[in-house]
């Protein structure tokens, strides 16, 4: 028997729901739902740990990543088409940006972007801008009500500048 898509959804989830501590479950359950209502499906990818991908099937785009970490469970977003977001998403650039010691900052020239370049433009403090390639989900170290409330904002113009994308 073929089981239908929300069986299906929940099977493919419930091995990383599992990892994740009762608090934050209902976070995790709520992006999923969002990403799921937003026609992102998830998939488990093929690595020793947990790390479902959630895509969609028309903008051929993975706009959240949830992974099983070693301390904790933790998720990625592509949200580069917000224009304003807060200081965590902020910060949360800067950290990917400075784990590589600004290696990989910049446009790469790969040429998926057609009209505009699409990623994060960053401004630390003291003035110095960098500009970090959208191709990349961007991982976010905390989870809370207010940042799942944010994230799910930040999913749907995300969704839209997909759409947008295509055109």
């Amino acid at each position: 028997m073929i089981k239908n898509s929300a069986e299906r959804n929940i099977g493919i989830l419930k091995d990383f729901y599992d990892k994740v501590p009762s608090g934050d479950l209902k976070f995790y359950e709520e992006l999923a739902n969002k990403a799921i209502s937003l026609e992102y499906y998830p998939k488990r990818e093929k690595v020793s740990k947990i790390s479902i991908a959630f895509s969609n099937r028309k903008t051929k785009k993975t706009i959240l990543k949830f992974d099983e970490g070693k301390e904790r469970c933790s998720f990625r977003i592509k949200f580069y088409a917000n224009k304003k977001y807060s200081k965590i998403f902020s910060d949360s650039v800067k950290d990917v940006i400075e784990e590589f010691n600004f290696k990989y900052v910049g446009c790469y020239g790969c040429g998926k972007c057609k009209k505009e370049k699409l990623g994060y433009n960053i401004e630390y403090n003291d003035g110095r801008k960098y500009f970090r390639c959208g191709g990349e989900l961007i991982p976010i170290k905390t989870i809370t009500k207010d940042i799942v409330e944010e994230t799910i904002k930040m999913m749907e113009i995300q969704h839209k500048g997909f759409l947008e994308e295509l055109e």
